[in-house]
């Protein structure tokens, strides 16, 4: 073997050794049943828009109160969530009923329909979404590796107040039972009429009460 094989070869050794062990298949998760928040659980994400990188920013949100039906406010009100970890009141808008992003339990293959009117300000949407889980995988993110299941979707969107306008997202989704929210998000809203806009979120830090 020459020298630049030799070469090679340990720079491949050296690249593996550097990726982060795999999940042994038992310690992944067949399914995952509906979050139970606990006040005190804090979120810190980055949030990343590829195209208005002066929106970019990371946020906290802790669990204030937990009410009837399992509805959780984070931040004093400030960002509300169904039973299943469902956005209904965010800062930049409300969800009626809810963003139905998630449903549980959740497994491999599952997939439903969730149907919502977004509004924010004097705009509002009927809000139309397909949703799958397609695997169960570790994901990577700062806040370290999470055994997270995989989920697909797409919504149309269709302007119904304000501006107006239509549009497709398609988005995808990793939601780990550990810390009971989705970690890591890449989501591409398409407007009939503009460039495609790329958000990424993911999670930085997590804890618990002591």
């Amino acid at each position: 073997m020459d020298l630049s094989s030799i070469a090679a070869s340990a720079a491949i050794a050296a690249s593996a050794a550097s990726l982060p062990a795999p999940v042994p298949q038992a310690a992944l998760p067949a399914q995952a049943e509906a979050p139970a928040y606990v006040v005190g659980e804090q979120w810190t994400f980055r949030f990343v828009n590829d195209f208005e990188p002066a929106k970019n920013s990371t946020f906290s949100q802790t669990v204030t109160r937990v009410g009837d039906g399992g509805r959780v406010e984070l931040n004093g009100g400030a960002t509300v969530l169904d039973a299943n970890g469902n956005n209904v009141k965010t800062a930049s808008g409300t969800f009626e009923p809810s963003d139905g992003k998630l449903q549980f339990p959740l497994a491999v293959g599952k997939t439903w329909k969730s149907s919502s009117v977004y509004r924010s300000g004097s705009w509002a949407s009927d809000v139309e979404r397909q949703a799958e889980v397609v695997g169960v995988e570790q994901v990577q993110t700062p806040a370290g590796a999470f055994a997270a299941f995989k989920i697909e979707m797409t919504a149309s969107w269709s302007g119904t107040e304000g501006n107006r306008g239509q549009g497709t997202t398609r988005e995808t989704d990793w939601y780990a039972p550990a810390v009971a929210r989705v970690v890591k998000m890449d989501y591409f809203d398409r407007p009939a009429r503009g460039p495609t806009l790329p958000t990424h979120v993911e999670l930085l830090k997590f804890s618990k009460p002591q």
